[in-house]
């Protein structure tokens, strides 16, 4: 934008040298200032753009986890604490990964829509936010190689336009483990796969494997006398480790190759 105000400066002290100037290269230079610093902007006050989001607010995030999220004081440490750090740091080595478990209807799709919503304006329907849930867009196991074909070149796709792109996977406990491995390149510590840097992308992943073991956990410190907010991160860990590499569509590898180490 300096670079255009310069020139713009340019020709209003400077009238004799623009009469000198040819009328269609002038023209041609100072469309060249409109559609190379103005347009991109006024393009970006009426639709969303990568490079227009908004900035996390850490204040923000933890009004909203605290006000629409009950029972889940794991959950909201973590992801605060995880998701801020991530967010601003300017050259993360690796993309970010959260893993949240429970049963259904404990909170796993509302925090993904938190996350989403304090992120970009358009929340879960961003153009750079990505839902994929297993039953809904790979439901036939006979396609699964088609299935890895098309997800990698989706993520490749979107995160080429927007590094700052959010995958949503819901079911995982429901994912071919074939899916699960055509995923597994792109979390990891590479500076590039593909020549596409993946370091500053999202992916989220839910799953009701561990539910039960959540359960025990929790119904234990209940029984030994103490409150749930007593539970650690470290408790329910090891839990979901061994229910998570027991599941019947786990990968070849184990569920720390997917670096699935947040917990809700």
């Amino acid at each position: 934008m300096k670079l255009g105000r310069a020139a713009l400066g340019l020709l209003l002290l400077a009238p004799l040298a623009v009469r000198a100037v040819e009328p269609i290269s002038l023209g041609l230079a100072l469309a060249g200032v409109l559609t190379g610093y103005i347009y991109p902007r006024l393009y970006c006050l009426f639709t969303e753009c990568c490079g227009q989001k908004r900035s996390l607010s850490r204040e923000a995030l933890q009004k909203d986890l605290d006000s629409k999220l009950f029972g889940q004081h794991l959950a909201k440490k973590v992801i605060l604490n995880a998701l801020f750090g991530f967010i601003s740091n300017p050259k993360p080595k690796k993309p970010l990964t959260l893993s949240l478990h429970g049963w259904t209807g404990t909170g796993k799709n509302f925090v993904s829509k938190i996350i989403a919503e304090n992120i970009y304006e358009g929340g879960l329907n961003s153009d750079y936010v990505h839902l994929f849930v297993a039953t809904l867009h790979f439901p036939h196991a006979s396609n699964i190689t088609l299935y890895k074909d098309q997800l990698q070149l989706w993520i490749r796709g979107n995160v080429s336009a927007c590094g700052r792109s959010i995958f949503i996977f819901d079911e995982m406990d429901k994912l071919h483990a074939g899916l699960i491995d055509a995923i597994k390149p792109f979390l990891d510590y590479y500076d590039h796969v593909d020549g596409v840097s993946y370091q500053k992308a999202i992916f989220i992943f839910l799953s009701n494997a561990g539910a039960e073991r959540i359960t025990d956990v929790a119904l234990d410190f209940w029984r030994s006398g103490k409150q749930r907010e007593e539970i650690k991160l470290k408790d329910m860990e090891p839990a979901l480790s061994v229910s998570a590499f027991n599941n019947k569509n786990k990968s070849k590898c184990r569920p720390e190759a997917l670096k699935l180490t947040r917990t809700l």
